[in-house]
């Protein structure tokens, strides 16, 4: 029997010795497959009310007449009720409430990769299951980082007012929200499917990549955007994660340098002006081979010290400008500086079905007063090649002209390109680029913006003076842009005068906003505008520099008239005594001579 109970023991230590090695339970979210469910963006039980663009089905799980204000013209699907009444005559299947369900049940049954939160401003995660608590999202960013399934499970009210960055592979299609009761979403922009217990409600002017799908209560729209989700790879280490440096040189006091004089860097890397550069997203710093006769300074996504937060704020394609302004001596005429603009626009936008051509068609304007000369129009991509334009063939960007280039490419995978066109007037650079993004095997179309930027004045007397910008905002591409922004580096507030005409707060495809601002500017100043906008899930800037030059000329005193005089009586009644004290010594002198 002892020995029986000693072999029993062994055995029992070899069991736990065993069972201490054996590798500890992991687990990888998984989608939970929605079914009939997949196809709509928008669920609700009891209304939906409100107004919004909506790209898939919208479903109400409910009698009667209990969505408002939607309209099919809202709508890309169709609109389907439990009794097929208005404003769609078309009837939800009991199966789209049962596959959410069920999606539901498996997002809850799966094994958690940690708990987090509730704040998620500033994280970045990697594909997994995380218990959020009472989730917020605080005006910042979080970050998912790798491509396969995120599901974040609220356990109770989840309140948004930032936005979701995918990098390197993560999708929109691939995240999942699940929320025991209320989700709120307000900000700009948030991304992935929200299955909610009790609603999904919308601030003003959301932009949504996902779905909203509730599995008790209403979704309230106001003025939202659902689109998506989309499962194009938004973002990758080695096509959209880019830097992009641009060199600007004002000669307004008689220098004579050109770009080959500043060597540009990045994190001690040469890089060529208007060339991307594809880097991980991480702080980086702009730096240049400069020159004691000019004054450096950062725009665009730098700040002051051309440090970069790249891949930060929802962006992954960032420009940084660097302008050089020679401090020499004065010149008696200040220079003209010139302005240029560049529009590009690809066919199509959208690969849907895979790998294609590509045609990009670039025009090429002078917005400012003076001839452009040395023109070139660089893309990263491929290479533009010139058209028409050049009516008087002189070489020089006229007022007159507009200069058309063109260049095709064949992409297998989304993908976002930046064309620079630079040219030269008065020892004074001129700089504009342009980007586009094709969506490659997926049907979501990529919005376009433009902006323009002119001074007026462009040249200041000696001093200074108010110089009035004027920005105009269009929209080259085919869908409508919502959230529509614009900041300037050296300039506020920008202010929207006009163009929306329908007044629905989207730049349409037919409309010019127009933007001013004013400042006060004592020295020559090159500024920089941006517009952003959002549509489809995507967001889309443009730039637009213009400078102003400053006469730092000192103007010569002008001779006296005698104002002097006649302003300072002790000073004249000192040189009449003077004078008169020498004419009685003279006057001395003489009559001793006589006598």
């Amino acid at each position: 029997m002892k020995k029986i109970n000693r072999i029993s023991t062994v055995i029992l230590g070899i069991a736990f010795m065993l069972g201490m090695i054996v590798p500890t339970t992991t687990f990888a979210a998984t989608d939970p497959g929605l079914g009939a469910a997949d196809s709509f963006s928008i669920v609700a039980q009891t209304s939906i009310t409100g107004t919004g663009t909506i790209s898939a089905h919208v479903g109400l799980n409910s009698t009667g007449a209990g969505i408002t204000d939607l309209t099919d013209a809202m709508v890309g699907g169709t609109i389907y009720s439990t009794d097929g009444v208005a404003p769609s005559t078309a009837t939800l299947a009991p199966a789209v409430q049962a596959d959410l369900s069920t999606a539901n049940d498996d997002i809850t049954g799966q094994g958690s990769d940690g708990s987090i939160g509730p704040a998620l401003d500033g994280l970045s995660l990697t594909t997994g299951v995380y218990d959020i608590g009472a989730g917020r999202l605080n005006g910042g960013v979080l970050t998912l980082d790798g491509s396969g399934t995120y599901i974040l499970r609220a356990s109770s009210d989840f309140v948004s007012s930032g936005s979701i960055n995918l990098i390197n592979g993560a999708r929109a299609c691939d995240v999942y929200w699940q929320v025991d009761t209320l989700a709120t979403i307000n900000g700009s922009s948030f991304a992935g499917t929200i299955i909610a217990g009790t609603g999904v409600h919308f601030g003003s002017n959301v932009t949504l990549d996902g779905r909203a799908l509730a599995l008790g209560g209403d979704v309230t729209l106001l003025n939202t955007t659902i689109s998506g989700p989309t499962c194009a790879t938004s973002s990758s280490s080695t096509q959209n994660n880019t830097i992009t440096v641009i060199k600007n040189v004002v000669n307004d006091n008689g220098g004579t340098a050109t770009f080959v004089d500043f060597p540009l860097f990045v994190n001690g890397n040469s890089v060529n002006s208007g060339e991307r550069v594809s880097l991980a997203a991480g702080l980086y710093t702009v730096t240049e081979t400069g020159s004691d006769d000019y004054e450096a300074t950062f725009s665009g996504d730098c700040d002051a010290n051309g440090q970069i937060n790249h891949g930060g704020a929802g962006t992954q394609n960032d420009v940084c400008f660097i302008t050089n302004d020679d401090i020499g001596a004065p010149v008696a005429v200040p220079p003209v500086p010139p302005i240029i603009d560049v529009l590009k626009v690809p066919n199509p936008l959208a690969l849907p079905d895979g790998p294609g051509s590509v045609t990009y068609t670039y025009t090429v304007s002078n917005i400012g007063t003076v001839p452009i000369e040395n023109i070139t129009v660089r893309d990263d991509s491929c290479t533009p090649v010139y058209i028409s334009g050049d009516t008087n063939s002189d070489t020089n960007l006229d007022l007159t002209e507009t200069w058309e280039y063109t260049c095709s490419n064949t992409l297998s995978e989304t993908h976002t390109n930046i064309v620079t066109a630079t040219g030269w007037a008065n020892g004074i650079s001129a700089n504009d680029i342009a980007t586009a993004t094709i969506t490659v095997g997926v049907p979501e179309v990529p919005p376009l913006i433009h902006v323009t930027k002119v001074p007026n004045p462009l040249v200041l007397s000696s001093g200074g003076g108010m110089v009035t910008y004027t920005n105009k905002v269009t929209n080259p591409g085919t869908v409508a842009l919502s959230n529509v922004q614009l900041t300037d580096d050296k300039c506020s507030p920008v202010e929207y005068v006009s163009g929306d005409v329908n007044s629905d707060s989207k730049l349409d495809t037919t409309e010019t906003w127009t933007y001013t601002c004013q400042s006060e500017l004592t020295k020559t100043t090159l500024n920089t505008v941006t517009a952003s906008g959002e549509a489809n899930g995507l967001t889309v800037r443009d730039f637009a520099i213009a400078t102003v030059v400053v006469n730092a000329t000192v103007v010569p005193t002008l001779p006296n008239t005698g104002l002097f005089l006649a302003n300072n009586l002790p000073a004249l009644l000192g040189i009449m005594a003077g004078v008169f004290t020498v004419i009685l010594i003279l006057y001395t002198i003489r009559k001793r001579q006589t006598v």
